[in-house]
């Protein structure tokens, strides 16, 4: 993975958490994402399917918690592909990683 913490504005926090994935609202969800860490202005997942940079996703929480302090306070989030990277075959949560900027200002 490249290091981008010098363009970051908040900081990142690892977090790892299952997650539904929706390319478009109301499609069906993708079989399988994984949240890998978050910030206030976004997030970074690993999931088998391609997707664009620029593609607005759909994203809902499986272990949401409304008491919480973290990601799984929101049980969905919804943000654009910012960038992306192919990580090959050897990752067993998925072949891709996203980076993904909220659509609104996510507080936690």
């Amino acid at each position: 993975m490249n290091n981008y913490s010098e363009k970051r504005q908040y900081t990142r926090y690892d977090y790892e958490t299952p997650m539904s994935l929706y390319p478009k609202k109301l499609n069906s969800p993708f079989p399988k994402a994984k949240m890998v860490n978050y910030s206030n202005d976004g997030m970074y997942f690993l999931t088998n399917e391609k997707l664009k940079i620029g593609e607005h996703v759909y994203i809902q929480i499986e272990n949401h918690d409304n008491d919480s302090s973290g990601p799984e306070k929101y049980s969905e989030y919804s943000g654009y592909v910012r960038w992306s990277e192919d990580l090959g075959t050897s990752y067993a949560n998925g072949n891709y990683g996203y980076g993904i900027q909220y659509a609104e200002p996510v507080y936690y």
